[in-house]
């Protein structure tokens, strides 16, 4: 008889990464026909708190990246920069998640951002719950704040190599399990190329780069765009996608309508179509997310990175160069004329596809929830 199983998935909107992996486990959770939700943490605790840390991380990434790398780095080494797990762990959240576990029946928590984490071991400190915890990372990297919630049953890790620097940092060997970052089971489909490019009604023999920033359009999306289309010395096609930057995307348009670009351009504003976009290219220019440098290398999708946030997308190609499974322009500029490039570069791109392939976990989400549902 199969056990009772109700999960809850708490995420956090401080950018899509951490939303995104809690929509793959549900989509997973769903598939397995296990009872499952996601609750972002703050939009129940606190709307006020829930837009606060959502605008201000939009603001700080985009427009103020010095103040966030600067206090990424102190937060590295000085636990007195971080935001205190008190405040997070306040007696009113606590009481209110407490009530809202047992009301709702919840048998195991999955946690995307560690701000739930502190709340749950709070509540187990307590002895207010006992039931399973699960923290999942969404970066090639360990955050900070991840630090401040070790007490919690099980952390799932994109890879066997931070097993060693999770270890050095409080966790234990027993809680770590290197399954990888969540993502759609979409992205490890791999349908045929031409077929794709058939269905998108775009040319099936131009070779082909996909430009992206992100849910929200990170990035200098226009100059990348007209810096590829510029440098190309042979017939290609580019896509890209601008989330939720409707501005790029205006001027992209006009550009189009103005006959000047050189080659294809296809544009599209904020689409769940990424996987199949991702299934039609050669390879993409993106910033280097946890989330979507784990959907390309699920397809394998040669990486090209342009300029990523500073602290944990800085470590994130810290890590990938270790396997050779990005292409990083100097300084990260010119990501448009490497990509260009690199299309026409078929050797290169084969040896970035084998490469990415000592770190993709495209069935990441299954084996997650395959393991939450047999923890008690």
């Amino acid at each position: 008889m199969k056990k009772h199983c109700n999960v809850l998935i708490l995420s956090v909107t401080a950018g899509n990464g951490h939303n995104s992996a809690a929509a793959a486990l549900k989509e997973q959770f769903d598939r397995m026909g296990t009872a499952c939700h996601i609750m972002d943490l703050f939009q129940y605790l606190s709307p006020t708190a829930a837009k606060l840390i959502s605008d201000g991380y939009d603001q700080l990434t985009k427009r103020f990246r010095l103040v966030w790398k600067i206090g990424y780095g102190v937060a590295l080494h000085d636990t007195t920069f971080k935001i205190p797990p008190r405040l997070i762990a306040s007696s009113s959240n606590l009481q209110s998640m407490e009530q809202y576990l047992h009301d709702q029946d919840v048998t195991h928590v999955v946690f995307t951002h560690p701000f739930a984490g502190v709340l749950l071991q709070t509540l187990k400190h307590y002895q207010a719950i006992t039931l399973p915890t699960f923290g999942v990372l969404t970066d090639f990297t360990i955050h900070p704040y991840w630090c401040d919630c070790t007490a919690n049953d099980y952390f799932i890790l994109p890879h066997t190599a931070l097993i060693p620097a999770a270890k050095k940092k409080g966790f234990h060997e027993k809680q770590l399990k290197d399954f990888g970052i969540p993502i759609s089971a979409a992205f490890a489909e791999r349908p045929d190329k031409i077929m794709v490019r058939e269905m998108l009604e775009m040319p099936i023999d131009l070779p082909t780069v996909l430009v992206m920033g992100g849910g929200v359009g990170y990035g200098n999306l226009v100059k990348t765009v007209q810096e590829t289309d510029h440098h190309a010395e042979y017939p290609m096609q580019i896509i890209v996608v601008c989330g939720r930057n409707t501005e790029s995307r205006d001027i992209l348009l006009q550009l189009q309508a103005s006959g000047s670009f050189s080659h294809v351009v296809h544009i599209y504003g904020f689409t769940r179509q990424v996987p199949i976009l991702m299934a039609a290219s050669d390879c993409i220019i993106t910033k280097p997310g946890g989330i979507t440098t784990a959907e390309a290398l699920a397809a394998s999708l040669p990486i090209v990175v342009s300029k990523p946030i500073p602290g944990q997308e800085e470590k994130n190609v810290d890590f990938l160069m270790q396997y050779d499974a990005i292409c990083v322009p100097e300084k990260y500029r010119f990501s448009g004329a490497c990509a260009a490039d690199l299309l026409f570069d078929t050797k290169r791109l084969k040896q970035l596809v084998q490469n990415a392939s000592q770190i993709a976990k495209p069935y990441a989400a299954r084996d997650i929830c395959e393991f939450v549902q047999q923890c008690e």
